[in-house]
């Protein structure tokens, strides 16, 4: 029993610290624009970090399966999301070289971010057995849509006080107590300390079996998080070209993405019960559906119920990823398989979107509501693309 909360109470606390940070930058390109900072490089840089993250995630899955010190790896990505949040505030001071900054920042804080997802994942995987294992899941991704809601909010309700520069200063502060706290709590906790032995035959097989369909899985949620990174990144910013009012923006997108605390919960528990298949197919109709709907209306806060129905079914993946991978793959091969579905499918597939976007409205000179159309349509691609997942009866006669 002390195994499993040390697992959920440590991972908690490095959720919350690392997906506290997601909505930061894109809240930044608003007050990064208001000091005329060229649009492309912010497009870029936000695409930077998703393209980083994404292609390191799988050595770092491979490294901690192999090393089995999981505390140490979460610690080391959540300090140097520290630091690049510090280079974000650096960036304000010296406006002649915030170009370099910005990328360097975006650079550093996507390494940071390669690191908590699928290695937290295999923590709670390993401690938690059994279909409780999807629920804890949710509970412990709600903490981090707390955080993802809260940390921008205290970042809104700092500015007048401190300024922008002092704000990010603090939050990296934060950022580095709470690495630190981590790694005390989880110096411990190795996935492989019941056994080291020989894997089992029966594990041997399942693993050169179930890698076609991670890769299956990968391509779906590459294809999603076109349609979901690219317009996510850039809400703040649309948003702002209808109200023109930053703080009120910022205020708006943190009360929209509390909805994935709830949302978490349910559909960790809804895989545990339906499979995967099925809540992937769920929360990806209605996110493209509630997007749909927003891009219909200009009423702000019908916008942001939508915004909210949005975030409810977009960031309530983690844990419907994880419990899916779980239902495919070995433990002992868990990170390298997370760090597939989440780095190479969810990551990359995000920076592609933010690329897409960025290519279509500033270079290609498409309109704001024109660029998020086409990523709109690639959300109905990955819908009309889930048929190739398989079903978890398919997999249990593995």
């Amino acid at each position: 029993m002390r195994r499993e909360i040390t697992a959920i109470t440590y991972t908690s606390v490095a959720h919350f610290a690392n997906d506290g940070n997601l909505l930061v930058f894109p809240v930044l390109i608003n007050y990064y624009t208001a000091l005329h900072v060229n649009f492309i490089i912010l497009g870029f840089g936000a695409m930077i970090y998703n393209l980083i993250s994404g292609l390191v995630s799988p050595l770092i899955g491979r490294f901690a399966d192999r090393l089995d010190r999981d505390g140490l790896l979460i610690f080391l990505g959540i300090a140097i999301q520290g630091a690049a949040l510090s280079l974000f505030a650096f960036a304000f001071l010296h406006l002649r070289q915030v170009n370099e900054i910005v990328i360097a920042g975006t650079a550093l804080f996507g390494l940071g971010q390669s690191v908590y997802h699928p290695i937290g994942g295999s923590v709670l995987s390993s401690a938690f057995k059994g279909k409780s294992s999807g629920t804890l899941l949710g509970v412990n991704s709600s903490i981090g849509s707390v955080g993802r809601s809260v940390v921008p909010l205290i970042l809104a309700t700092l500015l007048p006080l401190f300024g922008i520069t002092s704000s990010l200063y603090v939050i990296a502060l934060y950022e580095v107590a709470a690495s630190l706290v981590v790694l005390g709590g989880l110096s411990t906790f190795r996935r492989n300390s019941s056994s080291h032995r020989k894997k089992p035959e029966r594990e041997m097989h399942a693993s050169g079996k179930v890698v076609p369909i991670i890769y299956l899985l990968m391509i779906v949620i590459f294809v999603r998080s076109i349609f979901s990174t690219g317009l996510y990144t850039f809400m703040p910013y649309y948003f702002n070209s209808i109200l023109n009012n930053s703080n009120l923006v910022t205020e708006a997108i943190s009360a929209a993405f509390l909805a994935p605390v709830v949302g978490q919960i349910l559909f960790g528990y809804l895989t545990s019960a339906w499979g995967g298949k099925s809540v992937v197919t769920i929360t990806s109709v209605f996110a493209v559906l509630s997007m749909v709907l927003l891009m219909l209306t200009t009423n702000f806060y019908l916008m942001v119920i939508l915004l909210t129905l949005f975030a409810f079914f977009v960031f309530s993946i983690f844990p419907i990823l994880i419990e899916y991978v779980k239902e495919l793959t070995p433990e002992s091969v868990s990170a390298s398989s997370n760090s597939l579905v989440w780095g190479l499918g969810n990551t990359i597939g995000g920076a592609v979107g933010i690329g897409l976007f960025s290519l279509l409205y500033r270079v290609l000179n498409v309109s704001l509501a024109d660029s998020m159309w086409v990523l709109i349509l690639i959300g109905v691609v990955s819908v009309v693309i889930i048929p190739i997942l398989p079903r978890r009866v398919t997999l249990a006669a593995n």
